[in-house]
């Protein structure tokens, strides 16, 4: 450690009384803290669900679900009919989870009424999901009046605002928090309600008191947290190791070649020896890696929260009967990228691995082991059309 380092984190430490102002939230107990969820988007979602559903133990009835259909008809000018919707029996409701890969979805089959929410906490819109999850409502419930809403920390503008009515967690708050005083159920569902209440506050609207003190300590430290921050142990240095570990487990077994010098703790990278043979290396390393190899699969490791894996091109420094087998690989598997005078393409991504809470080894490699199976069958596929075209 340099001196400068040094002196930084001994100061800090001579001034450790300054993190007391954080025990008004460090040392308060809360569910969703104990349990590491308090910003994992599926577990918002069960919560959620659980508040929509009106025949939950909750003890808010039909409540939390008028308030969001009474937000929807507020920033809805289109309903011909909204005083039918608003008067609408909620006896019948029922709340779906993951139907299709949607969210949440209440239905009334007596109303003819769908409401259709995608929560986005950390993520974003992946693979045109909106307009997808909305030809699905609209091929099975043609008949029902259909309302639809993109949810996330700030109430942002989806890709289909024509459709798709922004909500905040701001406005989820201020429905459960106009409702919770008239509850009448036990000390510990009261407990559950108070903790949601105050992880969305803390790590999802960002609690400003709270804000202002890391602030000052920040400013007051910036040296030390900065190295601490950049040492800390966290969950995508976890997923790095483990994935490592796979790699080399697979490179013994002569399925894959890892690629160790080409690998960073987002992306991990490796060849086969199929596709080594269906695109020869370059004599020099002039990719846009700097690797003799024009392609590479990629193992994304993102953030920790997400593991995928992908076929991407490289077309610097391409001779000419590179590119021509490029294009080939392009008709049979095309890319979003379709420019010209393209540099990189990803021709095939496999599913992902989400919603990781734990890091469990074994699930972890096991996961991977599919993923792998998906690319090796992309590879198997993709050589013999190629073999067809010759």
């Amino acid at each position: 450690m340099n001196k400068d380092n040094e002196t930084a984190i001994k100061e800090f430490l001579l001034d450790i009384d300054c993190l007391e102002a954080l025990s008004k939230w460090s040392e308060k107990f809360n569910l969703f803290d104990v349990l590491k969820i308090s910003r994992t988007e599926i577990r918002h979602s069960n919560m959620l669900a659980w508040f929509l559903n009106p025949d939950e133990n909750h003890g808010f009835g039909d409540k939390i679900l008028k308030g969001f259909v009474q937000f929807v008809i507020k920033n809805n000018s289109d309903d011909e009919d909204i005083f039918s919707t608003l008067l609408m029996d909620y006896h019948d409701f029922i709340i779906q989870r993951e139907w299709h890969n949607i969210d949440m979805l209440a239905i009334s089959d007596e109303s003819k009424f769908i409401l259709c929410i995608e929560n986005k906490i950390d993520s974003g819109e992946h693979d045109d999901q909106l307009n997808r999850y909305r030809k699905i409502i609209e091929e099975h419930y043609p008949s029902y009046k259909q309302y639809y809403i993109f949810l996330s920390p700030n109430g942002i503008e989806s890709s289909e605002p024509e459709y798709w009515i922004p909500m905040s967690y701001q406005d989820v708050l201020d429905i459960i928090e106009k409702n919770k005083n008239q509850l009448e159920v036990s000390s510990d569902i009261k407990i559950l309600v108070e903790n949601y209440i105050e992880i969305i506050k803390r790590d999802i609207l960002k609690d400003e008191e709270l804000a202002k003190i890391c602030r000052d300590i920040y400013f007051k430290h910036q040296k030390a947290l900065d190295l601490i921050y950049e040492n800390r142990p966290d969950k995508a240095s976890g997923l790095f190791e483990i994935i490592t570990k796979w790699a080399a487990e697979k490179e013994a077994e002569n399925k894959i070649i890892f690629c160790r010098d080409f690998t960073t703790k987002s992306i991990s990278r490796f060849r086969t020896e199929k596709m080594d043979k269906l695109i020869p290396e370059s004599e020099k390393p002039n990719s846009g890696w700097k690797s003799k190899n024009h392609y590479f699969y990629e193992i994304q490791n993102s953030e920790g929260k997400e593991i995928s894996m992908k076929f991407v091109l490289n077309s610097d420094n391409a001779t000419p009967e590179q590119k021509e087998l490029f294009e080939k690989i392009n008709k049979i598997s095309p890319s979003k990228m379709q420019k010209e005078n393209w540099q990189w393409r990803t021709h095939f991504s496999t599913g992902r691995i989400k919603d990781i809470e734990e890091i469990d080894e074994d699930a972890i490699k096991t996961q991977l082991d599919k993923l792998l199976n998906e690319i090796l069958k992309f590879e198997n596929d993709l050589i013999i059309k190629i073999n067809n075209m010759n």
